[in-house]
């Protein structure tokens, strides 16, 4: 329980000043009695007790250098995944002191944030199923995707979100720069002036930069902070969706608009996605534009991979099949000819794989993924 006085009264007994220990106990209530009860953090060294990591490491995490005399010192470890629609995922694991760091400021800070109510993804009692359940029984579905999304947020942007919550300046700017990768200065960004940083710190010169960093897919600070930074842009497309009778929804980079009226008409909706992409684009982001797609009634209607026709959603038909695919030729030719036949690394992939289709399928159809456990639990795995 925060005591001011006894802040104050061990504060004066280690040598601090009273104007200082005043000045640090306003900063401190204004973030404890704050709407949202956050922890106060004074200074780098501050956040360094109170997530357990040595300041040198948090220290060197803000000026994104490596420690002296640390072996093979790595703030990420960055790899690529290959993308369903063409093209690679950068993923950007960061190092266990940065993990942890980042885990306590996803714990204690972002995770008591509102997010805008269109927001379903990274929300603890939201799901896919719940997002699609906002569209069923359309007649007409938008879909836009936003492209690069994680790394389309600036480090600026998210200073500015922890400025907002009554962080101090500078200790805003180091939650910002523990929360972002850096930039290379030979990356294309440096063609764009927002990318670049205008001011110069003198006081820390360590600290400049020469491009602003972004948010890592893989940090899991990423996700919340993805979902503030978009809280005005979702507010934007709200209304632009209820001036035209529609629903709004995104999960994450994929967003949603429906309405059940059946006349809605195409030109409409052509004229929608062009007020949608502005908006868009106003507040940082890129429409990913070959995967926007309008679907008329006649067409079928499936958000997440779910169908979003009828009263309920249900697994897309193309899931359903996926999963009976790999049950029938899991007991056809095993578990290892299937992996070869199917390019996996391993067995131990394809067994990850299936079975998170079937807990995926469980959200939605738990009769049909009972089904499928039963048969995936009989075949002889030979990991």
């Amino acid at each position: 329980m925060w005591s001011s006085q006894s802040y104050k009264k061990q504060g004066l007994a280690n040598g601090l000043s009273l104007p200082l220990l005043n000045e640090s106990i306003a900063q401190s209530e204004l973030l404890i009695y704050s709407e949202y009860s956050l922890p106060s953090i004074l200074s780098l060294k501050h956040l360094a007790k109170r997530t357990s990591v040595e300041y040198e490491w948090l220290r060197s995490f803000v000026i994104r250098t490596a420690i002296k005399g640390v072996d093979d010192f790595e703030i990420y470890k960055k790899f690529s995944i290959r993308k369903r629609s063409g093209g690679r995922r950068f993923i950007h694991v960061p190092s266990p002191k940065l993990m942890h760091t980042q885990r306590w400021i996803s714990e204690h800070i972002l995770k008591h944030l509102p997010v805008h109510p269109a927001s379903h993804a990274f929300r603890k009692g939201n799901s896919i199923k719940k997002c699609a359940l906002r569209h069923c029984g359309a007649k007409w579905l938008i879909k836009i995707d936003i492209a690069d999304f994680f790394s389309s947020v600036s480090e600026i942007q998210v200073y500015r979100i922890f400025r907002s919550l009554n962080y101090q300046p500078l200790v805003a700017f180091e939650l910002s720069r523990l929360c972002t990768v850096g930039c290379l200065d030979f990356s294309p960004r440096i063609k764009f002036p927002h990318w670049r940083t205008k001011e110069f710190n003198e006081a820390i010169p360590l600290y400049h930069q020469t491009l602003l960093g972004y948010l890592p897919q893989g940090a899991p600070t990423s996700p919340f902070l993805a979902n503030l930074v978009m809280k005005n842009c979702d507010e934007s497309l709200n209304v632009l969706a209820k001036k035209n009778d529609l629903v709004y929804t995104r999960y994450s980079d994929d967003l949603s608009f429906s309405t059940k009226d059946k006349d809605f008409g195409r030109s409409r909706a052509k004229h929608f996605v062009f007020e949608a992409y502005k908006i868009i684009s106003q507040f940082g982001f890129r429409p990913q534009f070959r995967k926007t797609t309008i679907v008329s009634p006649g067409g079928k209607k499936i958000i997440l991979g779910l169908n979003v026709e009828s009263e309920f959603p249900r697994l897309a038909k193309s899931t359903r099949d996926t999963i009976r695919q790999h049950l029938y030729f899991l007991e056809k030719v095993g578990p290892v000819q299937h992996a070869f036949n199917r390019k996996f690394d391993s067995v131990w992939g394809l067994k990850s794989h299936v079975r998170g289709l079937i807990d995926y399928a469980n959200m939605i159809e738990p009769n049909f993924a009972e089904a499928s456990l039963e048969k995936f639990q009989s075949i002889e795995w030979p990991v």
